[in-house]
């Protein structure tokens, strides 16, 4: 049976979630946005802009699932609290997932995204192009790995944490929850939770209060 999906977003990365979809024989019913000026569009061939994220519970139908296709973290965590709905996951055919791997509700895997043996995957989580994330890591909810980045194994990744393109991190290393690793750094250390962190190696510029997501 195909399934059914509703997609939030209307944005380059809701593309890229709607093509995963698409090539994996799942069929879109349409996308949710809250900008007037896209209402009625067509966001890719055969997927329109139906309504905006007001009208998201009232579509949706037992039996399909909803995706938030938008790659903030926190907007995503705001959205996807709204509604009562059945998440599915977005995974492109072209994704590899090892033996025993656990993936939430609500998740992105990307083409060329690899998880390996063990690993734990939260609810929401964006695993985005070409990202690998190697065995018996553990990635919180509503997490971004975005194009490019590599996991070692063991690597703790907080609720709600940014790592930028290209991000490397070595094996063992804890990352706080609801943090930023900016483009091409390197951790080799673990990181606190609420930080931005640059560089090679990665280091601490800047620390936000706690909570400041919910702001």
């Amino acid at each position: 049976m195909t399934d059914s999906f509703l997609v939030v977003g209307a944005g380059g990365h809701a593309k890229v979630v709607i093509d995963a979809l698409i090539s994996s024989g799942c069929r879109i019913g349409g996308c949710f946005d809250d900008n007037p000026a896209l209402s009625g569009l067509e966001l890719v061939p055969g997927v329109r802009i139906i309504g905006n994220t007001s009208m998201v519970e009232s579509k949706w139908k037992k039996g399909s699932f909803v995706i938030v296709g938008i790659g903030d973290n926190t907007v995503r965590r705001h959205l996807s609290l709204r509604w009562k709905v059945d998440y599915g996951v977005a995974r492109a055919p072209s994704s590899v997932l090892g033996a025993g791997v656990k993936i939430g509700f609500g998740v992105m895997v990307l083409p060329s995204a690899t998880v390996n043996i063990d690993s734990v995957v939260g609810n929401h989580v964006i695993l985005n192009t070409s990202c690998s994330v190697d065995h018996d890591c553990r990635i919180g909810d509503y997490a971004h790995i975005a194009p490019g980045c590599h996991l070692g194994g063991g690597i703790i990744v907080g609720e709600g944490t940014f790592l930028g393109v290209g991000t490397s991190v070595v094996p063992g290393v804890r990352i706080g929850h609801w943090s930023v690793v900016g483009a091409g750094a390197v951790v080799t250390k673990d990181l606190p939770d609420n930080c931005t962190a640059v560089g090679v190696p990665a280091r601490v510029i800047k620390t936000r209060e706690e909570k400041w997501h919910l702001l």
